[in-house]
């Protein structure tokens, strides 16, 4: 449990650093029988000037986004072409990357290590894949090595695990807790919900995914409840459905999450191979905001350099940066997505989740939705009621240890923009914020959100 508090804490301070209208509703007395908490408040809309003042008040906390794969440099090449690559990195709006082969060679591990550290860009060390007690050993030899480096945050153990792995790696997990300074992270990165049952390694049990997620608990631990699913597949017809299961997933990761009083963390695609493909803008917003909106508190791209040069066993691979560093499109996607996000300061951070509200949304979603996070109302929100009665509204709810409560609402169509109504059981104080800070404050009933296409916004509710 002490472990556990400390990454909940790293990951709330480690970095902490000093496009579209919201319309509130003229508020006025609250409605009979429906009493407001704080009887001297009145209805306001704050003026543009308040907001900003409001808005750069509060302490900017920069959400943790990292990446895989890491750009393809040699070890002869000077410390000077790593610095550039990664500033590239850090300009994209990226500040945590995942190694991918530099293991392979410490001289090529150094200089990434220092071009990260020079970026203000953190580390996390994917280790070797283990397969037996002694390879546990050359492992832990190495986060001897690494560990003091400051930019290294942590360490991932494996990627997709089979349930045959999991006593071993409960085995290299409390090697390298012995072995590292007690704040690093270490993890391992689940399948997603997709995966057949050989591949996760279960029985034929009602629910097989979540069974592979609690054997890995009893044999094993991880900082980090992290996990991959990639939605957009060449058919975009199956997007509806890809999106179900990325909810159903999403749901039981973040119930083991919260069983465990754990961070959650997830990969949003951003780049194509076998049968997927390059999502759009808004395809990219509402991904990361749905991540959000579930109450991860980190996400990783995959992937930010087309790992191999050509065609490979799963097509041709395609991320932000081609394998020779030329700049796609796509980088450029994400460099905004990233901004709008830190428009927010994340100030979502702070929140616990705890359900989600459908408004509208197409109906394999609802059905994707667990019991136990699937809400109707949040007071004091008494109802979201989506524009676009098609696509619809998500909305994560989420609370403080203090009571604050929240809102992170998201449209859920990628293509078009669209409003979203939200109706209070009484007289509310709030902030909305989105891309710009604070773009909506005031005290209402009532209050009209707009969105772009796939975009998020997160609703304080003050008081």
């Amino acid at each position: 449990m002490k472990i556990q508090r400390i990454i909940l804490i790293i990951l709330a301070v480690l970095l902490c650093v000093p496009l579209v209208s919201c319309v509130a509703k003229p508020a006025g007395e609250a409605p009979a029988g429906e009493p407001t908490a704080d009887t001297s408040l009145k209805p306001y809309q704050a003026t543009e000037e308040e907001m900003k003042a409001a808005t750069a008040a509060v302490e900017a906390r920069q959400l943790l986004r990292g990446m895989w794969v890491t750009p393809r440099l040699k070890a002869n090449q000077d410390q000077e072409v790593f610095d550039a690559e990664y500033k590239k990195v850090k300009e994209a709006g990226i500040n945590v990357v995942y190694t991918y082969d530099e293991l392979s060679s410490e001289k090529l591990m150094k200089k990434v290590l220092e071009a990260c550290d020079k970026n203000g860009i953190k580390v996390m060390i994917s280790l070797n894949r283990i397969k037996t007690e002694a390879s546990i050993r050359t492992n832990v030899k190495y986060v001897r090595k690494y560990d003091e480096y400051p930019c290294v945050i942590g360490y991932n153990m494996y990627d997709e695990p089979n349930s045959s792995m999991f006593e071993l790696l409960g085995k290299q997990y409390d090697a390298i807790r012995e072995a590292c300074a007690p704040d690093k992270i270490i993890m391992i990165n689940f399948f997603p919900n997709y995966a057949s049952k050989k591949q996760l390694g279960v029985s034929d049990s009602e629910n097989p995914y979540r069974e592979y997620l609690e054997m890995y608990y009893e044999a094993a631990k991880s900082d980090l409840v992290s996990f991959d699913y990639y939605p957009y597949r060449t058919d975009s017809d199956q997007d509806i459905k890809n999106y179900a299961g990325l909810i159903s997933d999403l749901c039981e990761i973040m119930k083991v999450a919260n069983a465990r009083n754990l961070p959650a963390s997830g990969f949003v695609q951003s780049g194509e191979w076998s049968g997927t493909r390059t999502p759009k803008l808004g395809e990219l917003r509402l991904l990361s905001h749905v991540h959000l909106l579930f109450g991860l508190k980190y996400f990783n791209y995959f992937l930010y350099v087309t790992p191999v040069n050509g065609v490979t066993e799963e097509g041709t691979f395609l991320g932000l940066v081609e394998y020779d560093g030329t700049i796609r499109d796509t980088y450029y996607k994400v460099q905004q997505t990233a901004a709008e996000l830190d428009g927010m300061k994340g100030v979502y951070l702070d929140y616990d989740f705890k359900g989600v509200i459908m408004s509208s949304a197409p109906q394999e979603w609802k059905d994707a939705l667990i019991n136990e996070f699937d809400l109707e109302s949040f007071a004091p929100v008494k109802e979201i009621k989506a524009g676009n009665t098609k696509e619809g509204i998500i909305s994560g709810c989420f609370e403080k240890k203090t009571g604050e409560k929240g809102v992170y609402a998201v449209n859920c169509d990628p293509y078009y923009g669209q409003s979203a109504t939200i109706t209070f059981t009484g007289l509310t104080e709030y902030r909305v914020w989105g891309a710009n800070g604070i773009e909506q404050m005031g005290a209402a009933n009532e209050i009209e959100i707009r969105f772009a296409e796939g975009e998020g916004k997160f609703v304080e509710i003050i008081g």
